[in-house]
């Protein structure tokens, strides 16, 4: 096709193009992140495509990556090194390539459907395998997570699916994983640091995202993990809380949490990937402060006012307007 358009095999052998594999090329600028070196994560599914067989289709993170989870960017979240792309390929042998990880299982034809002229398996089967053959607990976890705060996946239909594939492998840490999801979790550091909290400090099973209000009905802040029986929140900063203006208001929201006798325990990327020890210990810390205050100073409550609600709906109906369009 190329040597139709007048591309010669001298104009592919220069700079200007990019060979993917035998017989595919592309731009050599086409999907590059800032002009730079590195590949877009679309562009990299793209390559991997280039000259797949049929009965080939994308798995775990890449087929999330088609059905619009950008929290599956393909990279790992402590080294940012990039991750294999993920090739389901049935029982059709394939040599391993560094850049792409051929799987070999079974494929029912419902765990199939297209996507952007991509062949990907299906979001409850994606969910499945990157539960199971995620490299821990917490990763599997934080796929789930994924899933669901992309409203593509629905969990009892998910938790059915794992029942009937019980003996598959993996699938013991697909079902702890399901048991520790949530829905309503906001980026996947959020679900490390949960997993954190339940695994690491050993503290109550948390409510996520709740908003917390003053006796006088003034809303105090959202509370990304919390304990009502300990009265303890676990804040994970991403990165624009780096921004001055944006540090300052978390300064001032801390302290009227902290004013309404609660205990906050900040957090980023940094304490999840090389300090977590003494975040589990900062937690477990917390923990303990928040069940010996002076409950009879406690100024907060869960109970949601009506301003509160209504503002609550008219976001819904908002959204759901926006569905609709």
């Amino acid at each position: 096709m190329l040597i139709e358009r007048g591309i010669t095999r001298d104009l592919l052998r220069g700079s200007g193009w990019r060979r993917v594999r035998r017989g595919f090329y592309v731009p050599a600028a086409a999907g590059r992140v800032g002009g730079g070196q590195a590949l877009t994560t679309t562009q990299r599914i793209l390559d991997a495509s280039a000259g797949l067989a049929g009965d080939a289709v994308f798995g775990t993170w890449a087929a999330a990556y088609v059905l619009g989870n950008d929290w599956m960017d393909g990279r790992d979240p402590h080294t940012m090194a990039e991750l294999p792309v993920d090739i389901i390929a049935g029982r059709l042998r394939r040599v391993q390539r560094g850049d792409v990880t051929f799987r070999f299982t079974d494929l029912a034809d419902d765990d199939l459907l297209v996507r952007d002229g991509l062949r990907v398996t299906t979001a409850c089967r994606t969910a499945f395998d990157g539960a199971r053959w995620a490299d821990a607990l917490e990763d599997a976890v934080v796929f789930i997570d994924s899933m669901l705060h992309l409203r593509a996946l629905d969990l009892p239909a998910f938790v059915a699916y794992l029942g009937a594939h019980q003996h598959w492998a993996g699938i013991e840490q697909a079902r702890r994983a399901a048991e520790l999801s949530m829905p309503d979790v906001r980026s996947p550091w959020e679900s490390r640091l949960r997993m954190c909290w339940l695994l690491g400090a050993g503290l109550p099973m948390p409510l996520v995202n709740v908003p917390l209000f003053d006796e006088s009905e003034n809303f105090l802040g959202m509370g990304d993990l919390f304990d009502p029986e300990s009265g303890l929140i676990a804040e994970f900063d991403g990165d624009q809380h780096r921004d001055p203006e944006q540090h300052r208001l978390d300064n001032i929201r801390e302290e009227k949490l902290e004013s309404a006798n609660l205990v906050v325990v900040r957090s980023d990327r940094t304490d999840l990937r090389r300090h977590r020890p003494q975040l589990v210990g900062r937690l477990q810390s917390g923990h303990r402060r928040g069940m010996r205050r002076d409950r009879a100073q406690d100024t907060w409550t869960l109970r949601q006012p009506a301003w509160w609600k209504r503002r609550q709906s008219g976001l819904v109906g908002a959204s759901a307007r926006n569905l609709n369009v």
